[in-house]
């Protein structure tokens, strides 16, 4: 993979990068290269060249690279494809909530919900990164909500068995 020149690399302060968490099993990226071949030995070899298409959308997706990190700036993402880049960045001032849990399924990890508006983000990061995260939070949005998964996740829990119970 070629070096990727990051838009927070010049930005002064702490990088807090996410943790990737859905990498695609070998079997997965065998089978999307088979299907690229199979959409375009089906443009070749029928009357539908649109397959010729999707069989090169098809690629640029399984090559694709997602880059998330928390700066003094906010929430940023960075998608690296290969014709072009896509960079989304969520600033302090616009982000509502941030809510913090321990991954369910045992991870290890912290899971960071971002709200902004009636969108939310969800990523992992490492225990430390995300204590540091909350604090940088309100640090630069004091008006920041944040919030507790695992108690939320508890209340509703309590509250659908006492609903049950009835």
């Amino acid at each position: 993979m070629r070096h990727t020149v990051l838009p927070w690399e010049s930005v002064p302060g702490s990088h807090y990068l996410a943790v990737e968490t859905l990498k695609r099993k070998n079997t997965t990226k065998y089978g999307g290269w088979f299907v690229v071949a199979a959409l375009v030995l089906g443009g070749a070899m029928t009357r539908w060249k649109i397959a010729y298409v999707f069989a090169v959308l098809y690629a640029l997706a399984l090559v694709m690279e997602k880059y998330v990190a928390v700066t003094e700036r906010g929430l940023e993402i960075f998608y690296q494809m290969q014709v072009t880049t896509n960079y989304e960045r969520w600033d302090w001032a616009d982000i509502y909530a941030v809510t913090h849990e321990p991954d369910p399924a045992g991870s290890g990890r912290t899971i960071l919900y971002f709200t902004k508006g009636d969108r939310t983000k969800r990523n992992y990061f490492e225990p430390d990164d995300a204590k540091e995260i909350v604090k940088l939070a309100k640090k630069q949005n004091p008006n920041i909500e944040i919030f507790d998964g695992k108690d939320t996740r508890e209340r509703v829990k309590n509250a659908r068995n006492r609903k049950n119970k009835k």
